[in-house]
């Protein structure tokens, strides 16, 4: 007899949860398969048996316009129902996901004016390494750091303001600090001594940035990020001056529904460019080769302008370049973390509009971080397989996990 019922996922989040659903008709036999069947409705609309996954998106009780956050790579704890058309529960079941592969030994650095984060791979090394550059919240965030280092590459992130006892802005930070991260990560002795950069948004730009600083880095890969830095909110010091940088102009704002669209914004910004507001391409060594991200339905930057912008910097100064527009808004995560389109930004003191379709990004995060790795190891080298490890049978979601509000 067949039966149309109902798959509910939440994903436990302390401020607040995270929902999908589908609606299923089973089989003749009663059973459902999401590898096979198409829901009749839900918050995805095609086979998909990862769909609850990739289109999980915050529930009423979840604060408008707040991040999910997850700075400190702990587990995500979801709860799977099956309830049946009359709203009763058939079956429920636990499930974990981890962000740090158990057997990746984290080490916490925390010296004064200098706070990180090694993921390192088990065994001896010497490992390839990815320094996971931070964004415009400058914050320590392991969440990218982590994932990178379950496919076996040394990975280190850090803070550099607005934590701790470091600078409480941007603007206050001279860029000679991430220069001493980075012979941090040099003198470890399980570094190999092949180095990439990865940075989204504001820590792309920085990426690109300290290319021209360091000729020995093997790999730069920039995810979303903008062709130069700017004033007032994207700016820092280089040797105790305030960068020459262009000003961000407020008026070419757009408001859709409340929420700031920034792209033409950005695209004035760019058009206004000089060679001393500019990244000095010219400078960087042509050994190095770069990765360009860019989303296509990115509303902070022109994804299509801003990724050809740089590409064409580097082709002119004779630098290999890969290329990749995807079909995303401006925030980037890792595969199945839940898909942000737009958050108040408590520093510029408005809810930013990021861009993209739920679902859409969802799936491509699932390639494109792939791609991002593949090109790491082709060249940085490719590290040994970090070992797989037992799986829990029965998951119990602890309280800490539990929305609060």
């Amino acid at each position: 007899m067949l039966h149309v019922d109902k798959v509910d996922s939440l994903l436990h989040y302390e401020y607040g949860n995270y929902h999908s659903y589908c609606i299923i008709q089973s089989d003749e036999f009663g059973n459902i398969d999401l590898r096979k069947s198409k829901p009749i409705r839900g918050t995805y609309d095609e086979i998909d048996e990862m769909g609850l996954f990739l289109s999980i998106q915050p529930s009423q009780e979840h604060r408008y316009g707040a991040y999910l956050r997850n700075h400190l790579a702990n587990p995500f704890y979801y709860t799977l129902e099956l309830i049946s058309e009359s709203e009763e529960v058939i079956d429920r079941i636990n499930l974990i996901k981890r962000w740090c592969h158990p057997l990746v030994s984290q080490i916490n650095i925390a010296e004064p004016e200098f706070h990180g984060t090694i993921f390192k791979p088990p065994g001896p090394g010497p490992f390839p390494c990815i320094i996971d550059v931070p964004g415009a919240t400058g914050n320590l965030s392991n969440g990218h750091a982590s994932v990178l280092s379950a496919s076996g590459f040394l990975v280190y992130t850090f803070a550099y303001y607005d934590y701790k006892d470091l600078p409480k802005k941007l603007q206050d930070v001279d860029v000679e600090v991430f220069s001493k991260h980075i012979r941090f990560v040099q003198s470890l002795p399980y570094c190999s001594g092949k180095i990439g950069l990865y940075g989204a948004s504001l820590g792309g730009t920085i990426a690109c940035f300290l290319a021209t600083k360091h000729p020995e880095l093997s790999a730069v890969v920039s995810l979303n990020g903008p062709e130069a830095f700017y004033k007032d909110t994207g700016s820092m010091k280089e040797n105790g001056k305030t960068m020459e940088c262009e000003t961000y102009n407020h008026k070419s704002t757009t408001l859709i529904n409340g929420i700031v669209k920034q792209k033409d914004n950005f695209l004035e910004l760019f058009n206004k460019l000089k060679p001393e507001t500019s990244i000095k391409w010219d400078t960087i060594s042509k050994n190095i080769p770069f990765r360009i991200v860019s989303a296509i339905d990115d509303w902070l930057l022109c994804g299509v302008t801003n990724g050809l912008n740089m590409r064409n910097h580097l082709q002119k100064t004779g630098h290999f370049v890969e290329m990749d527009f995807i079909f995303c808004g401006h925030m980037v995560f890792v595969p199945y973390y839940p898909f942000q389109a737009f958050a108040y930004n408590k520093y510029v003191r408005v809810s930013l509009g990021f861009g993209g379709d739920c679902t859409i990004s969802s799936k491509t995060k699932e390639t494109l971080w792939q791609r991002n790795i593949e090109f790491f190891k082709k060249y940085l080298g490719i590290p040994p397989n970090v070992p797989d490890y037992p799986r829990k049978s029965v998951i119990f979601v602890p309280d800490s996990a539990k929305s609060k509000m």
